[in-house]
């Protein structure tokens, strides 16, 4: 049963998002009191953007939509993003610069920012580029590893992404499969571009870089966090960096560099333990396992100082590469399907994302 928010009338669930009579907002009448109707189809935001359906979980915070900008005609993913962290003075204007700022952000290997604002239920919001296709994630669940080719391919596009994304001094923080969205190409090929922007973060002047803010209220995944993140709360260039290296490492191979029984496991690999050699997983050319070792070193000074510079390495790696291009093996496809559902089963990252937003 929905009720009314000013007059109290109760209307059946399914009714309109407002009351026919006074055009407050209705919400679900429960044991525990009367709770705000879930956005749904049909639904329009800030009136300009109406939704058709909800999508799958994305990388980073908040809940997305496919909708449709009424204007224009034109098909976007709005991600409704946590009002908690809208409660401290100034954390509006924060979001707001800090957004603003994402919106300048010109690239092809970075998926465009459109919009943002409140929702009537003064929600923020921020409106994307939608895409079909889904996540690099999705990807590897259903089709298993890349091919090493494919592999360099998705590296230096994110690199390019990354590059233009430090060089506006924002960081991602939370780079991961998840916030990898994959385009097909008239040609068959693939085009890869970074999003995630719920959990990017703009570095100011004086700024402090382990404050967390509206867009970055949760940290980031576990399972790419690097080590002086977990330690010390530093999040700056490097840190970005190393979670790339741990995205390329599990696009290679199927699995992650790093893992555990528990969190307290996991994040302890993180800091103390060695990576599983890829050649473990497969025949990699030693140059470019090289390459990816560097970037998830432990020590963020044993790193590339850059994303440009790392592309760089790249590029000049491909040049001097002598290699047959391997074809995945049927077992390696196989292990890879298996150990993304039991990654899809485990849920370490959640118990850690209250003791972060409590901090």
């Amino acid at each position: 049963m929905l009720i009314c928010s000013k007059c109290e009338r109760l209307y059946p669930m399914g009714s309109s998002e407002r009351c026919p009579y006074d055009q407050s907002l209705l919400y679900v009448l429960g044991n525990e009191g009367p709770t705000r109707k879930a956005w749904g189809p049909g639904d329009v935001i800030a009136n300009k953007y109406e939704i058709l359906e909800q999508l799958p979980k994305r990388s980073g915070a908040g809940v997305s939509f496919k909708c449709q900008q009424i204007k224009l005609k034109r098909i976007v993913e709005l991600r409704i993003l946590p009002v908690g962290g809208l409660e401290k003075p100034g954390d509006q204007a924060r979001f707001q610069r800090e957004v603003q700022i994402w919106s300048t952000i010109r690239s092809p290997y970075l998926a465009r920012l459109f919009d943002f604002g409140f929702s009537e239920r003064e929600e923020p919001f921020l409106v994307l580029e939608y895409n079909e296709s889904g996540t690099l994630g999705d990807y590897l669940k259903t089709h298993g590893v890349l091919s090493i080719t494919e592999v360099i391919k998705l590296a230096d596009a994110l690199l390019q992404g990354i590059a233009v994304a430090h060089e506006a001094n924002v960081l991602h923080r939370n780079i991961n499969p998840e916030s990898v969205v994959v385009s097909r190409l008239s040609d068959g090929g693939m085009l890869y571009k970074l999003t995630g922007f719920g959990l990017a973060k703009s570095i100011v002047e004086n700024d402090d870089p382990t404050q967390v803010t509206m867009t970055g209220m949760v940290i980031g995944d576990p399972s790419y966090m690097a080590p002086e993140c977990i330690m010390q709360g530093i999040i700056d260039h490097k840190t970005d960096l190393y979670s790339f290296g741990v995205t390329i490492y599990q696009a290679l191979t199927g699995h992650k560099p790093f893992s555990g029984n528990h969190l307290s496991d996991l994040l302890r690999a993180h800091v103390q333990g060695l990576p599983t050699p890829i050649e473990q997983y497969r025949n990699v050319p030693l140059a470019l396992k090289q390459w990816i070792n560097h970037l998830i070193s432990k020590k963020p000074d044993d790193r590339y100082p850059n994303a440009a510079i790392a592309r760089q390495i790249l590029s000049q790696l491909v040049e001097d590469l002598d290699f047959i291009e391997e074809t995945p093996s049927q077992e390696a496809i196989s292990q890879a399907h298996e150990q993304m559902k039991q990654d899809q089963q485990k849920s370490w990252w959640k118990n850690i994302l209250s003791r972060f937003q409590k901090s």
